[in-house]
């Protein structure tokens, strides 16, 4: 999987952000197939409600193994409606998400997102970012990345 456009936008709306909703919105088209390769493109925007923020992620996912192995990647569970690959995908861009949520200081879509029809985080009993550990070392991390690359 490569991953080639990444965005977040914090939009200010003034809204409560105690109970966050996430909508997901995917595109994703074949590429390209040869007898043992699927290219597929992608494009997943995720927003919430309240409108707190927006995150955009796109790129091009590749299945190898043959017509079998592309059957199994594009086959929906039938629970949730979604294909194997999108959950592949999701798990490859998580992370890169969470930085950047971390970042902007906004709510994060849940790591299990795509496993549930529709995913509600309350927000209300978590500490905020700066207070907790794992946001802590992540946004340490993300920075000194930053730092380094502009020296």
């Amino acid at each position: 999987m490569k991953l080639q456009r990444l965005e977040g936008v914090r939009l200010e709306t003034g809204e409560d952000a105690n109970s966050v909703k996430f909508d997901v919105d995917v595109q994703m088209e074949e590429e390209s197939r040869t007898g043992d390769e699927l290219t597929i493109r992608f494009l997943l925007s995720i927003s919430t409600k309240p409108s707190l923020v927006k995150f955009e992620a796109g790129g091009i996912a590749t299945v190898t193994g043959g017509k079998k192995a592309f059957d199994a990647a594009l086959e929906a569970n039938p629970e949730t409606n979604v294909p194997r690959v999108l959950h592949t995908i999701y798990q490859h861009i998580f992370t890169s998400i969470f930085l950047l949520a971390t970042l902007i200081d906004s709510p994060y879509p849940p790591p299990n997102l795509l496993h549930a029809p529709t995913e509600t985080r309350d927000l209300g009993d978590e500490a905020p970012a700066e207070a907790r550990p794992e946001d802590q070392a992540a946004a340490q991390a993300a920075g000194q990345g930053a730092q380094q690359r502009s020296e």
